[in-house]
């Protein structure tokens, strides 16, 4: 038995979207970009807007990372990782942003405030 600080993703997601940070990374000429995001849940489906002028013009977007996390010190941080794809959903918005829909493949998050031993 052992002490993990992994929680369930799901109800962690709708507090980092109102007060955490956002950032997505993916493959791209054989390195991983990051970039910052916005991302607002619409439903149970996640939109993400990213700065039109920092997309790669061909970035395929087919594998990524986008990490939602929140905290400044060991025992307030927590986050979530979820992996997925996107696809774009519409060209640049009066807010200056490309959006694009989120398909989730596989979440895990941690919470390092509610550090627990992992039940055998």
């Amino acid at each position: 038995m052992g002490v993990t600080q992994r929680v369930d993703p799901e109800p962690l997601v709708a507090e980092l979207l109102v007060r955490g940070r956002a950032a997505v990374a993916f493959d791209h000429d054989d390195r991983v970009d990051a970039l910052p995001a916005r991302v607002v849940a619409e439903g149970e489906s996640l939109r993400i807007g990213l700065h039109p002028e920092s997309l790669p013009a061909d970035a395929a977007f087919d594998r990524v990372a986008l990490i939602l996390d929140d905290g400044s010190f060991w025992f307030e941080l927590r986050a979530v990782n979820l992996r997925g794809r996107m696809m774009r959903t519409a060209d640049v918005t009066t807010d200056g942003l490309a959006w694009f829909d989120f398909e989730l493949h596989r979440a895990t998050g941690w919470d390092y405030s509610t550090l627990h031993e992992e039940p055998s």
